[in-house]
């Protein structure tokens, strides 16, 4: 009896892998957006049936170029571009550039950059965290997350100060207060990532360029509804 029951739990194991393989290899998408895991971070609340928590790939910053990075004229100027470098932990032959970042500070004073996407990407489904790797160089300077709620409102989520050295992955939880539906209305659940935002301490400035870099961001998202819709409700958007 044990030994059926230990052949049994590991052949359960092994499909559960098997599927988690699969799915991380881009084949399952919801709208522009693959899914790399359908267990996401086993955070879901198993006491409610109707949570599907899912982790959708937002951007691998493979086309970074496309990106832009802007600071007020007069503080001074900033470029983006794409770099070659990965944190070691998810670097493969699909994931092998990021995003840079380069500032060049006109003076000392409290200023700011933002760093925005060729165009917003609306994610689909309650987000409940986004995460993105970053590389810190031990600045004082907080880094924030921007995102157009459900009624086309503009929020900044902040994140960490960067008092780190090399790729961390940073998580910014999303807030209850962050609107994301209308519970009458589900095909156009979701916020819209719109880019991030580093405001700058004056005093860790210290005469050189302040570089950044991004890569891998990703959203832990709940997709109960959108995996459940009827398939011939009629669509609202006429």
């Amino acid at each position: 009896m044990r030994l059926v029951s230990g052949l049994l739990l590991v052949f359960v194991t092994g499909v559960m892998f098997a599927q988690q393989v699969e799915n991380t290899g881009g084949n399952l998408r919801l709208g522009e957006f693959p899914i790399i895991n359908t267990n996401a971070g086993e955070s879901a609340d198993r006491t409610v049936a109707t949570e599907l928590l899912q982790t959708l790939l937002v951007d691998d910053f493979e086309a970074a170029g496309e990106w832009a990075a802007f600071i007020p004229r007069d503080y001074g100027y900033a470029s983006a571009i794409r770099r070659e470098g990965s944190p070691s932990v998810i670097k493969s032959d699909k994931n092998k550039y990021v995003l840079g970042v380069k500032v060049y500070f006109m003076k000392r004073d409290w200023s700011w950059v933002s760093i925005t996407p060729a165009k917003p990407a609306k994610i689909r489904g309650i987000t409940k965290n986004l995460k993105v790797w970053v590389v810190g160089r031990n600045y004082r300077h907080v880094i924030s997350v921007v995102l157009r709620d459900y009624l086309d409102r503009i929020k900044y989520l902040r994140g960490d100060r960067l008092i780190w050295v090399g790729w961390k992955q940073m998580t910014v939880n999303i807030p209850d207060t962050i609107e994301q539906e209308n519970y009458k209305v589900s095909e156009e659940r979701g916020i819209t990532f719109l880019g991030f935002r580093i405001d700058f301490e004056p005093d860790d400035m210290i005469g050189r360029p302040f570089y950044v870099y991004f890569d891998y961001l990703t959203a832990d998202v709940d997709l109960y509804s959108e995996m459940n819709l009827n398939a011939d409700d009629m669509i609202d958007n006429w």
